[in-house]
C-alpha cells in the first residue's frame, strides 16, 4: 500500500470514528436532529415549552425567570439557539425553552 493510501485510509477512520458517539449511545448525527414540538407526548410530560416567558408559574410555582435550557445543566453547551438536551436524544430544543426537569449548571 502507497504511502498515499495509506494516508486516505487513515483520514477515513478518523471520520467513522467521529461519527461512532452517535451510534454507540444512540443519539443522532447533528445534522439529523429536529427540534422538539411541545405538543408531542415526551414534551408534553415534561412540560416543555420552547419559551419560557410562557410558563404556567401557577402550575409550576417552584419556576424562576433565570429558569430557561440555556442554564440548564442538561442542555449542550455552546451558543446555538436550538441544542441538544440529554433528556431527549436525538432531539433540539430551544435556549430559550424550559420544562420540569430543569436543573442548575454548576459554576
Amino acid at each position: 500500500m502507497s504511502a498515499r493510501r495509506r494516508v486516505i485510509a487513515g483520514l477515513v477512520g478518523a471520520l467513522g470514528m467521529l461519527s461512532a458517539p452517535s451510534r454507540v449511545f444512540g443519539a443522532a448525527p447533528i445534522g439529523r436532529r429536529t427540534l422538539l414540538d411541545p405538543k408531542e407526548p415526551l414534551a408534553v410530560s415534561i412540560a416543555y415549552v420552547h419559551d419560557a416567558k410562557k410558563v404556567d408559574v401557577k402550575q409550576f410555582p417552584t419556576y424562576k425567570r433565570i429558569q430557561t435550557c440555556e442554564t440548564c445543566a442538561l442542555i449542550e453547551l455552546g451558543t446555538a439557539w436550538q441544542r441538544g438536551c440529554s433528556l431527549v436524544p436525538g432531539r433540539l430544543v430551544m435556549s430559550t425553552g424550559w420544562c420540569k426537569a430543569w436543573v442548575a449548571r454548576g459554576r
